[in-house]
């Protein structure tokens, strides 16, 4: 595929939790300039904030009121990025279908790495969206085995590329010490790194809070009201951690969890956090999300309902040493560099 430029139209926001859009489209951005679409933020006037973040520009729109996402003015920015160069269009969203308009004719990725539709407050729209981008898309890259078996039917431009860790960042909570908001907590500490909204089971946290143990739950919360989460002294909520502080927070940990509710935002998500998890060296408890089940089922412990989850958390001291290692493995083996390299080989072959 000849391009000269990607253009990434995103739901997320490039300074927000670092996860799957980041680790890829900072190792794009080393091949052709990147250019990060956000959604508008209200402002006082109208403008479009280009900046650069690390290798990738980043354009936010601001409006001074609520404003369609990408729309006319941030199409036309886009459009003037663009210049004359050969652009592909990369997009995380159905939403930000209308960025094609920037490059007509040129080629569409749809990267789906979650099942937005099923998520709270997603636009009624969003549905009928995602069917033209599929239908557009030159390529279709799915972020775990739930999402790919969903899409297969549309044949071979739909391609199973599941999330992948960061091993040697990770891997240093094996070596390092803890990070400091954690080395007062009674332990054992159960920790959990990543967004706090509707896909957690609070009752689950709850039960878990019980026990004699620290919880603590390292990420923002949104979309929920934290007055319904768990208010108790042993658990602890320290908000947004700096990607570069994470493998400290794990090097804190003696179990980490993923506390997820079986709900319709979590029938599909196949989390980032795994491997990463593992990589950190760290037994790991679950509970029945298909993608972990599937993937990771013999190196994470998997919980059936409350009581079992906080059971194996409890008992994750007695993880078998070869458990772990084999965790550790498992996660070498999924980096970011070499899923780059395989979908770069995949779009060359479109």
């Amino acid at each position: 595929m000849n391009v000269d430029c990607i253009v990434v139209g995103s739901h997320l926001r490039f300074d927000g939790v670092w996860q799957r859009p980041q680790q890829l489209l900072t190792r794009l951005a080393a091949r052709v300039p990147v250019l990060f679409v956000e959604e508008p933020f209200l402002a006082s006037d109208d403008r479009d904030d280009l900046r650069m973040q690390g290798s990738v520009t980043v354009l936010r729109p601001l409006r001074a009121k609520h404003a369609a996402v990408a729309d006319a003015e941030t199409v036309a920015s886009t459009r003037a990025w663009i210049g004359g160069r050969r652009a592909l269009v990369w997009l995380y969203t159905p939403m930000m279908l209308a960025l094609a308009d920037a490059a007509p004719g040129a080629p569409i990725v749809y990267d789906c790495m979650d099942e937005l539709a099923a998520f709270d407050f997603a636009p009624p729209e969003l549905r009928a969206r995602e069917s033209d981008l599929l239908a557009r898309a030159c390529a279709i890259f799915c972020g775990g085995r739930s999402l790919f078996e969903s899409r297969k039917y549309l044949g071979a431009r739909v391609h199973l590329f599941a999330s992948g860790v960061e091993f040697d960042h990770f891997a240093r909570a094996r070596t390092i010490a803890p990070h400091p908001l954690l080395t007062d907590l009674p332990h054992p500490i159960c920790g959990y790194i990543g967004v706090v909204d509707e896909r957690i089971d609070i009752a689950l946290l709850e039960t878990l809070a019980a026990r004699a143990c620290s919880v603590v739950l390292i990420g923002p919360i949104v979309k929920i009201d934290p007055a319904i989460l768990p208010q108790r002294t042993n658990v602890h909520y320290t908000g947004q951690v700096d990607y570069a502080d994470l493998p400290a927070m794990l090097a804190g940990f003696d179990v980490a969890i993923m506390p997820f509710a079986r709900n319709a935002a979590t029938a599909y998500i196949s989390p980032t956090k795994t491997p990463e998890y593992l990589a950190a060296g760290v037994p790991v408890v679950s509970t029945r999300i298909a993608d972990v089940v599937a993937s990771y089922g013999d190196v994470v412990a998997i919980a059936i309902d409350a009581e079992s989850f906080a059971n194996a958390v409890m008992a994750a001291k007695d993880t078998p040493p070869e458990r772990v290692a084999a965790g550790v493995e498992r996660a070498r083996d999924v980096s970011w560099d070499a899923i780059v390299e395989r979908m770069w080989a995949t779009l060359e072959g479109e």
